[in-house]
């Protein structure tokens, strides 16, 4: 799934060029993307809650939110 969602995501790749780089089917990169997000999201989730009960100094982060998501992946691939 990680690989999936670098190159769909990350390096900006289309599904089929994704598909073709992992040797997947369209379909099995559609999967892999789909459910990767929703990994992401539930670990960004902790994230989210936390500004709304400390308010938003709590997250105060230079960049986007596909900078914080990038960052969270090379904290998981470094561990």
């Amino acid at each position: 799934m990680r690989k999936a969602i670098q190159l769909r995501e990350f390096g900006e790749l289309s599904t089929g060029e994704t598909a073709q780089v992992m040797g997947l089917s369209v379909g099995a990169v559609k999967a892999r993307v789909f459910h990767g997000r929703r990994k992401l999201r539930e670990a960004l989730k902790l994230y989210v809650e936390s500004t709304r009960k400390y308010g938003t100094r709590a997250l105060r982060t230079e960049g986007s939110v596909r900078d914080r998501s990038r960052a969270i992946l090379e904290l998981r691939t470094a561990c």
